[in-house]
């Protein structure tokens, strides 16, 4: 899986070797340490789905969790709510993770968007607070390849074709009179064991070198005023030295 580029050009992984030295030359060494320390711990091999998720805290929380537990990006479907975070509860963690929004409206998102995780080889895992057949828990769900985790919404959870299309199902542990846990919760628990599994139990769970790259990049225009157009200058000047050379 490649890490996707946020700029309208490609950039080679020359060119964005090339672009880190000149940021790293505007940026302080403080930020520059921080943003390679982070780009170390981020991974792509877990992402979460919230389907039709509306009520603020739980549309932000989540977020907030999957930042700060490494995750590079996450998936929302809104087909009947809207999906309305509340930046005083992520804190502004959606500024570090990108949020891809399947919101097209009279359009099956949730079918666009799970087409496209298992194109890109994830395995759909749909948590449910029953037990069913082909169901695991946190300490037996297979990390042998990567996951896109559903989260359904309050008052209805996943839905039918949700359900029909995961090929497996995660239930979580519960041990008193409650049916499930409100979904920000479920969220944390979810992510805080698997991201603690797999950086123990898989060594492929970190992005490539080159996906580590383009990804401090990323960071680095985030940090930096009008990043978007030092980039694009910065660029520029690069490909300008590489015709000359030529």
């Amino acid at each position: 899986m490649k890490f996707t580029q946020e700029h309208s050009d490609f950039i080679n992984l020359a060119e964005a070797i090339r672009l880190e030295e000149y940021f790293k030359t505007l940026i302080s060494p403080e930020k520059v340490s921080k943003i390679q320390e982070v780009a170390s711990f981020r991974t792509k091999y877990l992402t979460i789905v919230m389907e039709d998720i509306f009520q603020p805290y739980n549309a932000s929380a989540p977020v907030r969790t999957s930042e700060c537990l490494g995750l590079t990006e996450i998936h929302v479907v809104e087909n009947r709510n809207s999906y309305k975070p509340n930046e005083g509860i992520s804190l502004g963690a959606q500024k570090w993770i990108k949020i891809n929004k399947y919101q097209k409206p009279n359009f099956d998102n949730t079918r666009h968007c799970i087409s496209g995780l298992k194109e890109k080889g994830y395995r759909i895992i749909a948590t449910s607070p029953h037990t069913l057949e082909n169901s695991y828990e946190l300490d037996t769900l297979p990390l042998d390849k990567p996951c896109a985790i559903l989260f359904g919404s309050e008052e209805k959870g996943l839905s039918s074709y949700s359900m029909e299309e995961a090929d497996v199902f995660l239930k979580l542990p519960m041990y008193g009179f409650t049916e499930s846990y409100n979904i920000s919760v479920t969220v944390a628990i979810v992510l805080s064991h698997l991201t603690f599994r797999l950086r123990k139990e898989n060594p492929n769970w970190a992005l490539t070198t080159e996906e580590q790259v383009h990804i401090r990049n990323s960071y680095y225009k985030k940090v930096l005023y009008k990043g978007n157009l030092v980039e694009s200058d910065l660029l520029q000047r690069i490909r300008s030295e590489a015709t000359r050379v030529q």
